[in-house]
């Protein structure tokens, strides 16, 4: 017996088209060169370095906070940064950074601070989605890719590599069951990728995220559901699987083994 390759391909790719849906709404898209990237490092909170558009700090005691070189719904204007030590003013706290810069040269600094409101811990995040709608809608994303994304990864992965990034790149993965012949899944980091197989309705949920780029390291977060991927029937998380091109894999139940085939920026 093989995997519906077929029933596979349609079903991911309706998938992916409707992430929106599934995932908290990143307001509409606009000019995205309007927003610079910005490079932050912050020993205090476990931070080596990360990039984004935006960047998200997280301490326990002193929570998340929130970083952009252009206005955000909620921010506020906390200076200039030149690539050196700046400290962030926010309500309630100061908060010293060793390190924020940008590629484009001195950019303005805004800010806005929030509290955890589930899992909690030090790190940092970077995402590049550009524009928002509302701080409702920015603070919801960043939220779900903090705590339920970032803080739910195994702790030994967060503690190898404590900056995480969601950008725009595209995973390839490889998806293997005993049994069946191995299908094919492509779609962009953050997306939902989904797949069936002929011995019953159950669909299977893989979500990957970038760990490391230059090695391909991946994480992907997997789900299974027994009704319509579109309906309201609640989502079975199974787990997450680690895996990179030279590492496959492998989800004890249901026997899963996968691979990363390739992990290619937007422009390739």
């Amino acid at each position: 017996m093989r995997a519906l390759r077929n029933c596979v391909k349609a079903f991911g790719v309706a998938v992916v088209a409707a992430l929106s849906v599934a995932t908290p709404r990143a307001g509409n898209a606009q000019d995205v060169a309007l927003r610079p990237q910005i490079v932050v490092t912050d020993a205090a909170s476990g931070c080596p370095s990360v990039a984004g558009s935006f960047v998200t700090l997280l301490d326990p005691a002193r929570g998340m906070l929130l970083l952009s070189a252009a206005p955000f719904p909620g921010g506020h204007v906390a200076g200039d940064a030149r690539g050196s030590a700046m400290t962030i003013s926010v309500p309630g706290v100061e908060w010293p950074l060793d390190r924020i810069g940008s590629g484009q040269g001195q950019v303005p600094i805004w800010a806005a601070r929030y509290p955890f409101l589930a899992a909690s811990g030090r790190g940092c995040v970077g995402f590049d989605k550009q524009f928002w709608s509302s701080e409702g809608d920015l603070v919801t994303y960043m939220r779900w890719l903090v705590e339920e994304i970032y803080l739910d990864l195994p702790a030994e992965e967060r503690l190898r590599q404590p900056d995480f990034r969601l950008g725009d790149r595209q995973v390839s993965l490889r998806v293997e069951r005993e049994g069946y012949g191995p299908f094919h899944l492509t779609g962009k980091e953050g997306a939902t990728l989904a797949c069936r197989y002929k011995d019953g309705a159950r669909i299977y949920l893989l979500m990957p995220f970038v760990l490391h780029e230059a090695t391909g390291r991946v994480a992907v977060k997997v789900a299974s559901t027994d009704g319509e991927y579109f309906d309201t029937s609640k989502k079975a998380p199974l787990g997450w699987v680690i895996a990179s091109s030279e590492e496959t894999g492998t989800l004890p139940e249901p026997p899963l083994t996968i691979t990363v085939e390739g992990v290619f920026s937007s422009e390739e």
